[in-house]
C-alpha cells in the first residue's frame, strides 16, 4: 500500500489519510516534502535584541544591512561582520516594549521610526550616519510609501492611533497640511490603525476591526480619497501583515489566518485550532509576519507557551503548510551581503569546517535569502545544512477489514540509505494509543524491516541531519491480515 507524506494539517481528522499531525523542519513541494535548511551564523552580535532590519541596494550595486535595537542603529559591516554604530543625534533611542523599528525606502532615503523617537532618515548613497527627519513630521508606528507620497499611519497624539497622514508631493521633508499635496485623514471607524501598504493607484489601511483603500484622486480636489473595503473585520497583530504583491497580503486575526480584503481562510481546519493551542495567547497580537522571498513562504514568528518563539509557514504558491522546531529571534528577508574566499577565514579556521555548498546563496551576495537573529543576537541566514526533518504520515487502515502485519516497507525518497530511519506506530482500534516500534534503517535493498501489528498504523520517517535530499514523497508498505478482525 503507498501511504503518502500528507501535508501538514493538524486540525483534520488523524484518520481520513490525507494529512499529516506531525511535520517538522521540512518544506512543502508539489508532491511531498523537501529538506528545510537550517542557520549560518556569520556577523557578530548586536549589542542587543534586534528590534528591526532590513536591506538596501546603493546605486552601484552594494547591499547594505541594518539592525536596530531598542537603542541604537547599527550598520553590517561586511568585511569582518561586526556591526558599525549609525545611530543619528537623537539617540539612544526608547523603541517600546513589544514594539519594532519601521524601515521604509523613499528613493534614496531610508526612513527608520517608531512611536516615541523623532522619525530618522539615513542617506543610501552618501552612506553615514541616521539624522532627524526635517519638516518635524510627526512620531508614527507605520509608514508606507504610495506613489510619491510618504505615508505614516498610527501617530502619536489625540486620535493619533486612528490617522494617516502623508507628505508633500515627492517631499518627505514637507508636511505643511494643505500644502503641495500632504493631508491627513482620521478614520471615524474600524478602531487603531495595524499597519499598511502601497497598492496600485493608493495605499490599503488595516485597522483592528477594518481595512480601507485610499485611492490617488487629485481631480476630487483631494490628493487620496477612502473607500471602506471590510467594514467589520480586520487584525489584531499588526506585524503579521505580510503583502506578497498587488491586491495579496496575508495576516493573522482572533480566530485563524486569513489573506486578502474578504477574509479568505488559509488556516481554517487546518492549522488555525492548532496554531491557537501552541501560541502564547497573552503575546497573540505579537506575532510577526514575513515572506521569504526566495521559498515563496510567509513565516509567522509566535511565542510559544514554553517562551521560545518558533515559525509557522505558509506556502502561498502550494497552498501548504509547515513548521519548524528551531528557536528564532526577529525574522526579515535580507540579501546576503557575500563572502570572499579572503573572508572564509574570519568565519572558519579551516576549509573542512565550511558546511555549506560553495555555491551557497550565502557566498555569491546580493542574493534574496531570509534570516533572522539567533537566541545570542547574531545574524543569521537560512543557508546551512538541512536540519534533521520528521514527517508522519495519517493513521491508516492497510486492510479494511483486518488488522495487518506489517513486515516491511520502502521510503520513496532521494535521501541516501543510512540518513534516515522509519518507525511504524500501530493501535488496535480508532482512538487507541499509539504503540511505536524501533526506528529502523533500510538494508542494502533499500527495505526497511518490521515486525509491527495492529489495525491502523502510522509511520515516521525522521531523515538526518546535514542529509543530502530534494524529496520524501510516500511509504510503500507491505502488509498482510492478520486474521483478527
Amino acid at each position: 500500500m503507498i501511504i503518502p507524506l500528507s501535508p501538514f494539517e493538524p486540525d483534520k481528522s488523524p484518520f481520513e489519510g490525507t494529512s499529516s499531525a506531525n511535520v517538522v523542519n521540512a518544506l512543502p513541494v508539489a508532491n511531498g516534502w523537501g529538506p528545510m535548511p537550517g542557520l549560518s551564523v556569520i556577523t557578530d552580535a548586536l549589542p542587543g535584541e534586534c528590534r528591526g532590519g532590513v536591506y538596501v541596494r546603493t546605486a552601484a550595486g552594494n547591499y547594505v544591512v541594518i539592525a536596530g535595537t531598542a537603542s541604537r542603529l547599527y550598520k553590517l559591516n561586511t568585511s569582518d561582520y561586526s556591526w558599525t554604530d549609525i545611530s543619528g543625534p537623537s539617540a539612544p533611542y526608547n523603541v517600546p516594549l513589544q514594539d519594532a523599528w519601521t524601515f521604509t525606502r523613499f528613493g534614496d532615503k531610508l526612513i527608520a521610526h517608531n512611536i516615541i523617537d523623532n522619525i530618522q532618515v539615513y542617506d543610501i548613497e552618501a552612506a553615514g550616519n541616521f539624522a532627524d527627519l526635517g519638516g518635524s513630521p510627526p512620531k508614527a508606528k507605520y509608514s508606507w510609501v504610495a506613489g510619491d507620497f510618504l505615508v505614516l499611519g498610527y501617530l502619536d497624539g489625540t486620535n493619533g492611533q486612528k490617522t494617516v497622514r502623508w507628505s508633500g508631493n515627492n517631499d518627505i521633508t514637507f508636511w505643511t497640511i494643505g500644502q503641495r499635496g500632504a493631508d491627513f485623514q482620521e478614520l471615524p471607524e474600524g478602531d487603531e490603525i495595524m499597519g499598511g501598504f502601497a497598492e496600485q493607484g493608493g495605499f490599503t489601511v488595516i485597522q483592528r476591526a477594518a481595512m480601507q483603500f485610499f485611492p490617488f484622486a487629485p481631480s476630487s480636489g483631494f490628493t487620496f480619497t477612502r473607500t471602506v473595503l471590510n467594514p467589520k473585520q480586520g487584525t489584531l497583530a499588526p506585524r503579521s501583515i505580510v503583502s506578497i504583491g498587488p491586491s495579496r497580503f496575508f495576516y493573522l486575526s482572533e480566530d485563524g489566518f486569513f489573506g486578502g480584503v474578504d477574509r479568505s481562510p488559509i488556516g481554517a481546519e487546518r492549522v488555525d485550532r492548532w496554531f491557537l493551542s501552541q501560541v502564547d495567547q497573552t503575546y497573540l497580537g505579537d506575532v510577526q509576519g514575513s515572506a521569504d522571498p526566495f521559498e515563496k513562504i510567509v513565516w509567522w514568528k509566535y511565542r510559544a507557551l514554553n517562551g521560545n518563539f518558533y515559525r509557522l509557514g505558509y506556502d502561498w504558491q502550494l497552498d501548504r503548510w509547515c513548521t519548524t522546531d528551531i528557536a528564532v529571534g526577529e525574522m526579515m528577508a535580507l540579501a546576503t551581503p557575500g563572502v570572499t574566499w579572503d573572508g572564509l577565514s574570519l568565519l572558519y579556521s579551516q576549509i573542512d569546517d565550511v558546511t555549506e555548498p560553495f555555491d551557497s546563496r550565502l557566498f555569491t551576495g546580493g542574493r534574496p535569502t531570509f534570516a533572522t537573529f539567533t537566541t545570542d543576537n547574531k545574524l543569521a541566514w537560512f543557508t546551512g545544512p538541512n536540519l534533521q526533518a520528521t514527517i508522519d504520515t495519517a493513521d491508516v487502515e492497510i486492510d479494511g477489514t483486518t488488522r495487518t502485519f506489517v513486515n516491511e516497507a520502502r521510503v520513496i525518497t532521494d535521501a541516501t540509505r543510512g540518513k534516515f530511519t522509519l518507525a511504524d506506530g500501530v493501535s488496535a482500534y480508532h482512538g487507541d494509543g499509539i504503540t511505536w516500534s524501533s526506528a529502523n534503517s533500510a538494508n542494502r535493498a533499500g527495505v526497511v524491516p518490521f515486525r509491527s501489528d495492529g489495525r491502523l498504523h502510522k509511520f515516521r520517517l525522521i531523515i538526518a541531519e546535514g542529509a543530502v535530499w530534494s524529496i520524501a514523497s510516500a511509504v510503500n508498505a507491505h502488509g498482510l491480515g492478520s486474521g483478527e478482525q
